[in-house]
This record gives structure tokens, C-alpha cells and sequence, in this order.
């Protein structure tokens, strides 16, 4: 008796909450939750956060370095 399975699953990648780029799995980039409201999942790239470069949070307009 075999069983074939068939599993497919879109994933989609990390995206920089500054610049918009895909962060890559080997890059230093980093993920928290909005410093202000803590609902939203913040994601920056290794230039972004090494630039200083401003991210807005879109539930509830933070803006951070």
C-alpha cells in the first residue's frame, strides 16, 4: 500500500518594512513587534537598520529610526 501525499504551501519572504527588499535568509536583518502598539510585526534589512533608515508602523503610525 503506498500513499502519496502532496503538500504545497506559498511562503512568502521576509520583506524590509523600510526599503521594501526581500530579506534574505543568510542577510542580518531582524524582526520586532511595533515599539509603540506591539501588534505589528516590524522587519528591517542589515543596510536599513545600518543606515538609520526610518520605518512606519501602519496600525499606529510610529515612526522609528
Amino acid at each position: 500500500m503506498s500513499v502519496k501525499l502532496s503538500i504545497r504551501e506559498e511562503v512568502e519572504p521576509p520583506i524590509c518594512s523600510s526599503c521594501g527588499k526581500i530579506i534574505h535568509p543568510r542577510e542580518k536583518g531582524v524582526e520586532f513587534y511595533c515599539p509603540n502598539c506591539g501588534e505589528v510585526l516590524i522587519r528591517r534589512d542589515h543596510m536599513c537598520r545600518k543606515q538609520g533608515a526610518e520605518y512606519i508602523c501602519p496600525n499606529c503610525g510610529f515612526k522609528g529610526p
